[in-house]
């Protein structure tokens, strides 16, 4: 305990004073008096009682003297020290990637960070609270909140993103809430090195809490699957970030979850090791699993999809336009032209490029179709301006605005397709799904149009192949909180996305946004809900090369200039007690002037 005014304890002459003053009191005069055998008795009572008896006889002065001593020690301002953190902003910046679920004994590291957050919030004494979460965007959850029990919530709510920390940009977002105050910048992670180039403000403390230590740790860095000649074949690449060698067994799955290939192999400590998988069963997608290790599992397993090995074949028709034969020519190798419609038993598995065939001799399989109203379409002259969705995958590059289009064809029985571009609100390419297969739908002759002069003509033919051949059962890799732009056909009502054990993470019934994909790595199905069918697409969520890795470094500070922090963050801090003493001043005037009413009354 100290005092911040210890002079003003100069007052205590007062205390002499009040004492002095109870000398020259009221005297009483001297009277003749018949009898003094009552005053005689009640004198020998008081003579026999003890001292503290006596006493309350000068209750009133004992009062006073307290009163004022307490009012003096109010003066010279009482303080005692406690331990506290440094500044007057306290700003933690907490890390939720998929490292930070290794564990550490039976917690993991981001359980630990919190705890961490806990005891320092109970020392934090009337400063102002703010939380950041690290994401590749830094967020902040709450800013200049001064209450302990909104904080304790938010970081004991805080669940893992997976994705790898932004730990930069959140250093330099807490730099810029700060400014020019005295503050304290708390950041909970696991391998943020002190070789990072860090610059602060004067007034700011900076402490790098790197929770946990080193373990052995095994990770598959790559997994990769292809055709080749005839025969799938496979290549897993396994580190051990261990300092000793270590036996790892290495099992790959089909998409039946069924084992089908088992590897055992011994690693160099912290080396890399590419292991060769040859003569795999055919499947749509594999699952290399590695083990050894226990404290980090999300690093031990990754899925591959065997994708298609080559471009498809494009079929196309007699009477197609030649800007567009050549076209194709440029935007596909697999380039097969016919000179007469293929007889109803000839199988063709590509796209067809198709122009002047009726509708009922139209080839199964994908097709991009260029109408020329020979199956009943009506030819409409236009007018307006050309516009065009160029959120659409078709659109990218081609400038449809600039192209001229006289006159097209309509009919009602594309109607419920997607409008990729129109002139005037009359459609000019559309597309979607018909009879089952994806279709593409031109409705306007090329002749009538100076588009195949535009340079965006042939990236159009290009765009049109690959969305008509892209693996319809795929969507391919991703990455923890991205989202996928989702353009699905007209006919779909409902998107789910459904995990492993087949539990709907999300569902969504509009689609003017783009879809979130999951956050926590596995493999997903996006499941499409049509007016008759259901069809499912599989992806999968891949952790990034950079929470591959569980190492970690020691803890550090910046301290701020004329910082008396130690090595914990951690300082002294002064809780002043002056109002206690003004309290139990104000209490003895009351016990006193209840003494004295009594006194009086009496």
């Amino acid at each position: 305990m100290g005092f911040t005014a210890p002079l003003y304890f100069l007052f205590s002459a007062f205390l002499l004073l009040v004492i002095l003053m109870y000398f020259f009191r009221k005297q009483y005069e001297k009277k003749a008096i018949p009898s003094v055998l009552m005053w005689q008795e009640w004198m020998n009572e008081f003579e026999a009682q003890a001292w503290w008896r006596k006493l309350q006889h000068h209750l009133l002065l004992y009062l006073q003297l307290l009163a004022l001593l307490f009012l003096i020690f109010t003066l010279t301002q009482p303080f005692f020290e406690k331990e506290g953190i440094e500044g007057d902003h306290i700003i933690f910046i907490m890390d939720t990637s998929a490292s930070m679920t290794a564990l550490e004994g039976e917690s993991s590291r981001l359980e630990l960070a919190k705890e961490e957050v806990f005891h320092i919030l109970d020392k934090v004494d009337d400063q102002d609270l703010t939380v950041i979460v690290a994401k590749e965007t830094p967020e902040i959850l709450s800013e200049r909140s001064s209450s302990k029990k909104e904080m304790l919530q938010l970081v004991g709510g805080l669940e893992t993103t997976y994705a790898s920390s932004n730990l930069i940009d959140a250093i330099n977002l807490a730099k810029s809430i700060l400014g020019d105050e005295k503050g304290n910048i708390q950041m909970f992670t696991d391998n943020f090195s002190e070789d990072n180039s860090l610059e602060f403000n004067p007034n700011t403390a900076f402490f790098a809490h790197n929770i946990g230590s080193s373990h052995i740790n095994l990770a598959v860095e790559t997994f990769g699957v292809a055709i080749r000649e005839n025969d799938v074949v496979g290549v897993v690449n396994v580190k051990n970030e261990g300092e000793e060698a270590k036996e790892v067994k290495l099992n790959v799955y089909d998409d039946q979850n069924n084992v089908i290939k088992q590897v055992s192999e011994t690693i160099e400590g912290n080396k890399l090791k590419t292991i060769y998988l040859e003569k795999l069963q055919i499947a749509t997608s594999y699952k290399a699993v590695v083990s050894g290790d226990e404290q980090y599992l999300l690093d031990n397993e990754q899925i591959a999809f065997l994708g298609q090995q080559q471009d498809p074949n494009v079929y196309v028709h007699k009477d197609i336009h030649p800007f567009a034969r050549k076209a194709v020519e440029i935007a596909s190798t697999n380039v097969i032209h016919l000179s007469s419609t293929p007889a109803g038993g000839e199988d063709f598995q590509g796209v067809h490029l198709i122009q002047g065939i009726a509708r009922s001799d139209w080839p199964s399989g994908p097709k991009l179709v260029f109408l020329s109203g020979q199956d009943g379409e009506e030819e409409t002259e236009l007018s307006g301006e050309v516009t065009a969705n160029m959120t659409n995958p078709l659109m990218q590059s081609v400038e449809m605005e600039r192209v001229h289009v006289e006159k097209t064809f309509t009919t009602d029985e594309f109607s419920s397709f997607d409008v990729v571009a129109s002139r005037g609100g009359t459609p000019l390419i559309l597309s979607g799904i018909y009879e089952g297969d994806p279709i593409i739908v031109v409705t306007f002759e090329l002749g009538s149009s100076d588009w195949p002069l535009h340079p965006g003509f042939p990236l159009f033919m290009f765009h049109s192949i690959q969305e008509l051949t892209q693996n319809q059962s795929m969507l391919g890799y991703f990455y923890p909180g991205q989202s996928l732009d989702y353009y699905p056909s007209s006919d779909v009502k409902k998107a789910e996305i459904i995990d492993e054990n087949d539990n709907v993470v999300s569902s969504s019934e509009a689609f003017d946004q783009p879809i979130d994909l999951p956050l926590t790595p596995g493999l997903y199905k996006l499941r499409e809900t049509k007016d008759q069918t259901d069809t499912m697409k599989s992806f999968y969520i891949m952790l990034e090369d950079s929470e591959k890795s569980i190492q970690t470094v020691d803890s550090f500070t910046i301290p701020a200039v004329s910082s008396s922090m130690n090595q914990g963050g951690e300082t002294t801090t002064s809780k002043d007690i002056s109002y206690l003493f003004l309290i139990l001043a104000l209490v003895v005037l009351l016990l006193e002037w209840e003494v004295y009413r009594r006194g009086i009354s009496n």
